[in-house]
């Protein structure tokens, strides 16, 4: 997972890939903590061609427009937000299997069939 520290950087990554999914975390908020092994997990199956951005709201509060609660997904598709789930139930194995068929579902309904 690449951290991203610049708005440049950010949207050259939205701009040159088709599907990213970018997680907005707080180092020091509790769930961000927790939710991070589940994020790993996220990335290990999904589809080499999407890449898994981790943006820290303490570091660039000016990537984190819109977000109230952390942590907070978004998949960007063509460089346009399709999905978010803001907070985490909790649970790793839960948290998972909600987020991969989430982004899997909402992907499919647009006709991109990549692997979650």
């Amino acid at each position: 997972m690449i951290e991203i520290n610049t708005m440049d950087d950010f949207i050259r990554a939205i701009k040159t890939n088709r599907v990213v999914i970018v997680e907005y975390f707080d180092p020091d908020n509790e769930e961000s903590k927790k939710f991070y092994p589940t994020m790993r997990d996220v990335e290990k199956h999904v589809d080499p061609s999407i890449l898994v951005l981790r943006i820290n709201v303490k570091k660039t509060p000016e990537l984190s427009n819109g977000i109230h609660t952390l942590p907070c997904i978004r998949v960007f598709l063509d460089g346009k937000v399709v999905f978010e789930q803001q907070g985490v139930f909790g649970r790793r194995e839960l948290d998972l299997m909600v987020l991969r068929r989430g982004i899997r579902s909402v992907l499919r309904n647009r006709n991109v069939l990549l692997k979650i």
